[in-house]
Formats: structure tokens, C-alpha cells, sequence
């Protein structure tokens, strides 16, 4: 089943709201800037918190850069638990800040943890609280806050931040699928520093659905008589573009795919996971739901997997591995401001 229907996001309707009119000549000058954070889930977490030290923003004209000091601004580093704030929820760290309109290159600062609760950790659902580092210790274009032990985020396609008169809403959504680490031969767990991409919120959708009870069933079955399958992960994987399960890959990371294949990897990955809904009688019922929030403009595909625990951030899996998708779903078109419905019943 797929629909289309608006797009209400109650944290974000303050920020998105218009400015008033008057006589500063500094508003024909100057644009409101805020700055949320947000993640798709992990499994082997219940908890990962970063604590941001530094936002740095750099004019593309070759200004002086602005710096956001948490520690100067909040008294403390901003601390934020990523798996709060999924799907189309964001914690907003920065919020009605007065930037000069223009371009500009941003990073992001957060300070690496020591394996206690005051500093940036995981709590992994193996190991207990761990810390959690960023390896990336270099400038933001140039510019780096004076501070020790911590790691610069920067943005995936090191796209632009625009300032314009008025309102501008931006998301820093992590990707901790592909982002979080456990590295073999170092304590803790580590984030990579491109594991975050900047969306502007008003150039956004979301994507939204249910699995049904009957496809997940047959995906159990039917992978645990193909792969040898004995434990199941549920989840939504989302392509660009319209394309079907033959040319949707795993995260492949760092390694990539063989130079002759025709897999691209996901642009996100969310969990599916059951939720209590309130039905007409006053009982509830439980749904099987998932949800991709900031979803730029553009058709898509999603592929649905049974086995998303086989599929590991820094190699490429394939069917030899324990991994495939099971189901893909094409086109699934995305508007601004609008939810898009997908649901992923069986296919006959």
C-alpha cells in the first residue's frame, strides 16, 4: 500500500514558523539558524551518547568563522543520546542563532569519551558503558576550536550550509549503521567522522510504513531454508532511485563492491520494530513499523531484509555471508514537507 499524506512535525513547526516584519536593517543582513540532530537505529546499543564541545561554521566568501562554544554558551558540553531522537525526531543543539546570510562550511566537535557517563560513550548491550572517539582530530576548513581530546565530524558530501533571510532548519542526521564501530584492536567503540549528513528541513520528507505479519513470516522461513538462517533482524534498506532487489547491496564501508557489480549501497537503513497501537474498541494491537525521517526530494526504493544482523559496516555480504534482501518496493516518490506511506506487504 502507498499514499501521501502531510507531513506534521510538532518540534519542528516553531522553527519553520515565518519571521516578523520591522525596521532592523540588520534582518535584510542576517538569517535564523538552527541545528538538530538526529539517527537511525542500532542494534547492538541501547545508548550512545555524544557530548558536542563545538559547531563551526566557515564562510565560503573566506570570512572569519563562527564558532558555537557549548561549553562557553551552556556552561557544558551538549550532551545528546543519538537513539532518542530517530526517524523524523531531532534534538535541536543550536536553536535562534543570528548567522550573516551567506554560505557556509560546518563542522561539528564532540569530546571523546574515557569509559565513564561524563564523556561520550555506548552502552553496548555486550560490553556495558564504553567509551565512544572520534579518530578525526584535523581543522574545520582551516579553523579549529582550542580544545584537547575530542574529533571533528564533518559531512558526507561536505555540502554547503545556506543562510538566508529568516528561518533556516538544518538536521545533522547520523547514519550508525554505518557510522559505529567497534574496532578490533582498540577499547571502545569509535564513530567515523563523515558518519553524518546535513538535510535542510525544508527540503525534506519522511517515509513511513508497517511490515506485514505475513511477510515477515515468510522471510524467517524462507532465509532460514536458503541462507541457514537462525537469528532474525528486521529492517527497511533505502535506495536512490527505482531499481529492484538484484542491484540493492549491503553496507559495504570502506571495502566496497567488486568493480563489476552493479550494487549500489543504502542511503539509509531503519529498523522495523513492533509498536502498540490504540484501536476502535479500546484495545491495542501490535504493528510492525518503520520509519525513515529526512528524506530529501526524489524517487526511491526500499529493500526489505530479515537479516539485517548479517550485515556488517565495513565489509561487503553477500547471500555466501548470511545476507540478501528479501523484497524491494519501487518507485517510492518523496515531496517536501510530505510523508510518504510504504507498506511492505507480500508481493504475488
Amino acid at each position: 500500500m502507498k499514499q501521501m499524506k502531510t507531513l506534521v512535525a510538532a518540534s519542528l513547526i516553531g522553527l519553520l514558523s515565518a519571521c516578523g516584519g520591522g525596521d532592523d536593517n540588520n534582518s535584510v543582513n542576517t538569517g535564523t539558524f538552527n541545528l538538530g540532530v538526529s539517527d537511525a537505529p542500532v542494534e547492538e546499543a541501547s545508548e550512545v551518547v555524544l557530548f558536542f564541545s563545538h559547531v563551526v561554521m566557515v564562510p565560503e566568501d573566506g570570512g572569519d568563522a563562527i564558532v558555537f562554544d557549548f561549553a562557553e554558551d551552556e556552561g557544558a558540553p551538549r550532551s545528546v543520546d543519538l537513539l532518542d531522537f530517530q526517524g523524523s525526531n531531532a534534538d535541536f543543539i543550536i536553536s535562534e542563532r543570528e548567522l550573516p546570510v551567506g554560505d557556509y562550511r560546518m563542522c561539528m566537535y564532540a569530546l571523546n569519551g574515557d569509559g565513564s557517563e561524563e564523556l561520550s560513550y555506548v552502552n553496548s548491550k555486550e560490553q556495558g558503558i564504553v567509551p565512544l572517539s572520534i579518530d578525526s582530530q584535523g581543522s574545520c576548513y582551516g579553523t579549529k576550536p582550542d580544545f584537547e581530546d575530542g574529533g571533528r565530524l564533518k559531512l558526507t558530501d561536505e555540502r554547503l550550509v545556506s543562510i538566508n533571510v529568516g528561518i533556516n532548519s538544518f538536521v545533522a542526521e547520523f547514519d550508525l549503521r554505518k557510522g559505529l564501530v567497534d574496532p578490533k584492536n582498540a577499547p571502545g567503540m569509535k564513530i567515523k567522522p563523515n558518519a553524518v549528513r546535513l538535510v535542510n528541513v525544508s527540503e525534506i520528507g519522511t517515509i513511513s510504513g508497517t511490515l506485514a505479519q505475513t511477510q515477515f513470516d515468510a522471510c524467517e522461513a524462507d532465509f532460514s531454508s536458503l541462507l541457514g538462517a537462525s537469528e532474525f533482524s528486521h529492517a527497511a534498506y533505502l535506495y536512490a532511485g527505482s531499481r529492484d532487489r538484484t542491484t540493492m547491496g549491503d553496507i559495504a564501508g570502506d571495502q566496497g563492491f567488486p568493480a563489476d557489480s552493479a550494487l549500489v549501497e543504502p542511503v539509509a537503513v531503519a529498523s522495523i520494530n513492533p509498536v502498540e497501537v490504540a484501536q476502535e474498541d479500546g484495545t491495542t494491537a501490535t504493528e510492525l513499523q518503520y520509519e525513515f525521517g529526512f528524506i530529501g526530494e526524489g524517487t526511491y526504493s526500499i529493500g526489505y531484509t530479515c537479516v539485517a544482523n548479517a550485515d556488517l559496516p565495513d565489509t561487503h555480504e553477500t547471500d555466501a555471508e548470511g545476507f540478501a534482501i528479501y523484497q524491494h518496493y519501487t518507485p517510492v516518490e518523496v515531496e517536501a514537507n510530505e510523508e510518504t506511506v510504504q507498506d511492505l506487504d507480500p508481493i504475488l
